[in-house]
């Protein structure tokens, strides 16, 4: 019965992080820096990975992920992003949820940000 358990909640955390993409933008000013929180479930061998459209407009300055507090495999937990601006511009943080090992898989869920630094 837990193994059925916890199948059910890796089964339930994967269909929930199949999202559709999304885009947002913000801006900030050069040295201010914002948060971008995005949910996962590293237990499943996703992850978030992210690349940057022109790195020398924004520092990623903290990569933090914050473990589901219940400790139980299978629930989700959040990956939270420092994004600081570091000179005038406008870029996009292309952000991927996927499995390294798996080649030729696309990912399960992606987010792009559009920071604008004044």
């Amino acid at each position: 019965m837990k193994k059925i358990t916890q199948l059910v909640l890796i089964l339930t955390a994967a269909i929930a992080c199949q999202k559709k993409p999304k885009t947002m933008g913000t801006s900030i000013k050069v040295g201010e820096s914002i948060s971008h929180i995005l949910d996962g479930n590293p237990s499943t061998g996703y992850n978030w990975k992210y690349t940057i459209e022109n790195p020398e407009i924004v520092n990623i300055t903290e990569e933090i992920t914050s473990k589901n507090q219940e400790a139980m495999v299978g629930a989700p937990s959040k990956f939270k992003y420092q994004i600081e601006g570091a000179k005038p511009g406008t870029t996009k943080i292309f952000f991927k949820y996927f499995r390294e090992w798996e080649e030729d898989v696309p990912p399960v869920q992606t987010d792009t940000i559009e920071v604008r630094v004044e």
